[in-house]
């Protein structure tokens, strides 16, 4: 459990109710007492849970905490998806976030193995069945191919083949083959009409 240190007064548990299938977490703050004592204030004010008033309170944080990329104005909406994967690695391909070195990994990981999680090499639109099926074993793949790509370079992209199969659904072809005419367009535009996702 992490701490966030903001005084050493007293210790006030948050946590989510269950809401439909999504896990909740616990969050255990230190607060001063005059702190904690707005939190009640308003959580009485309002007829709603400490827990509620927290959430809409960092909402409201995070809707003005915005990225600017040449002019174009992205938050957290931008980046936040319901797979985790998908979440992780566009948190992972943003530097304005600082991904730490294991983010930066996984990320160059999907993307020298790209057809099991991107729509094309653009990176923009995600392979979500893949992403939903391979990323609960990220890591385990991630080692495989440190371990292995000296020997085989594929040897990664084979394992998450067969976990792909023995999940009922048809893997990608790996290693992608590209065709003359590809490679002097650039992404294979059969892997781009096969764009079933939001790009990013």
């Amino acid at each position: 459990m992490h701490m966030h240190h903001v005084t050493t007064y007293g210790v006030l548990a948050v946590s989510e109710e269950k809401k439909r299938a999504a896990k909740s977490e616990t969050l255990t703050i230190r607060l001063n007492p005059r702190t904690r004592f707005l939190l009640e204030f308003v959580a009485r004010m309002r007829g709603q849970t400490i827990t509620t008033v927290v959430e809409r309170a960092l909402v409201q944080a995070a809707d003005a905490a915005t990225i600017d990329h040449d002019g174009i104005r992205q938050t957290w909406q931008d980046y936040w998806d319901v797979c985790e994967g998908i979440r992780a690695l566009k948190i992972a391909a943003e530097p304005d976030l600082f991904p730490s070195s294991e983010e930066e990994q996984r990320l160059d990981f999907a993307r020298v193995h790209w057809p099991f999680f991107y729509v094309s090499q653009s990176y923009r639109a995600f392979r979500r069945p893949y992403i939903e099926i391979l990323w609960p074993r990220i890591d385990e793949f991630l080692e495989l191919w440190a371990s292995e790509k000296t020997k085989n370079y594929f040897a990664a992209g084979e394992a998450m083949r067969a976990v792909i199969a023995a999940a009922g659904v048809t893997p990608p072809e790996w290693p992608p083959k590209i065709s003359e005419k590809a490679s002097k367009q650039g992404p294979s535009s059969k892997y781009d009409d096969l764009d079933d996702d939001i790009p990013f």
